[in-house]
């Protein structure tokens, strides 16, 4: 009975994603330029996919519904695509540039906020043993030594950067023609692998690429929908408050959002550091007020955008996103848990063959021994 039970099975589960990590980072010098190799194929191909699974549902709708020719339904659906993109570049870029250097000029000030802070405390007898004066001293946190640390790592690193530089024009270019491609041939792929490769498909794999398919789509599309809504939301609520950095607070909890599990929680620390020493009551209010937003996304709008498509345990979503924010950060924990999915569906595919496989043995023994299975 013990191996049936579900505490033996996520145990076996967790240790499993560990010793995988494990290994993985024990050959890390290995693998690493393989690593390099792939990321720079790998970052566009699942962005492109990405994008494919969001705009594919508007060109079906154009092909099908309004019987208009596929390549010209990609051509309106890319020209939607970059203009919303050009629009959200002329609009709310400098709306965006400029909170975020409104922001990052006020943190010179979070020093001496935080420092007065520690002042007032260190004044509290619950306090005074810990020497807490002494201890900020010895962190060297003032800004400018910090700014200088940041200046002076860029300088050592110019080759990273300039490799940065480049990879992210890769991806921008990139990303695109995947997502073309996608788009022109992508609903050919399991039509022409019934033709050729699961012709004579016995094992009824073709039914499990659709069912990977189809939930990776609701998926991608759910979450997405579901980000927008809770960054609109967001920016909403951060205005109206008066928050004066909504629109940054907003893209972050909306990009936050994709993360599962822990993304909505991330998304409102940048909020919470900002207001906490500056203006801790209207810090409160929006507190308050995401998770409010958080608690009806949470039990009514993501259980109907997205539904339960991925069934996968809390503690195995809290794993896996520890071992891939180590290895591909935050693209990693955004991809985590539809491929832990798909992979967890093809083994119990397979293991499922397997046990049809055995039993198929087992009648054939019986009826060659003459044994009658009542």
């Amino acid at each position: 009975m013990f191996h049936k039970s579900k505490l033996m099975f996520w145990t076996s589960e967790v240790l499993l994603l560990t010793i995988i990590f494990f290994i993985w980072r024990q050959m890390g010098d290995m693998i690493t330029p393989v690593v390099s190799v792939i990321n720079t194929i790998l970052i566009p191909f699942v962005m492109g996919g990405f994008l494919y699974y969001i705009t594919n549902p508007l060109v079906t709708l154009l092909e099908k519904k309004l019987k208009i020719n596929r390549i010209f339904g990609i051509l309106i659906t890319l020209f939607l695509l970059f203009g919303l993109v050009t629009v959200g570049v002329i609009y709310l870029l400098p709306i965006l540039i400029n909170q975020l250097s409104s922001l990052i000029n006020s943190t010179q000030n979070l020093y001496w906020e935080i420092q007065s802070f520690v002042n007032q405390l260190s004044k509290n007898p619950l306090f005074k043993s810990l020497n807490i004066q002494s201890t900020i001293q010895q962190l060297n946190l003032s800004y400018v030594d910090i700014l200088q640390n940041i200046l002076n790592s860029v300088t050592n690193s110019l080759g990273s950067v300039v490799s940065a530089v480049i990879n992210t024009l890769m991806i921008l270019i990139m990303t695109p023609i995947f997502l073309v491609y996608f788009l022109m041939d992508g609903h050919k792929l399991l039509p022409m692998l019934e033709r050729t490769v699961l012709k004579r498909d016995k094992l009824n794999i073709s039914s499990l690429l659709t069912n990977l398919n189809a939930t990776v789509a609701r998926y991608i599309s759910g979450i997405s929908i579901d980000a927008l809504l809770i960054g609109t939301l967001a920016y909403i609520g951060y205005s109206v408050i008066g928050l004066k950095y909504a629109l940054v607070f907003a893209i972050f909890s909306a990009l936050a959002n994709l993360i599962p599990y822990v993304g909505p929680s991330i998304g409102l620390i940048p909020m919470l550091i900002t207001y906490f020493f500056t203006d801790p009551h209207k810090m409160l209010v929006a507190l308050i007020y995401m998770l409010i937003i958080q608690q009806i996304d949470g039990n009514i709008l993501y259980p109907r955008i997205v539904g339960s498509v991925m069934k996968v345990h809390p503690i195995t979503i809290m794993v896996l996103l520890l071992l891939s924010s180590n290895i591909y950060g935050i693209m990693g924990m955004i991809v985590a848990i539809p491929t832990y999915s798909i992979l967890k569906e093809i083994v119990k595919f397979l293991a499922n063959l397997y046990d049809n496989h055995k039993e198929a043995q087992q009648q054939k023994k019986n009826e060659e021994f003459g044994i009658i299975k009542k």
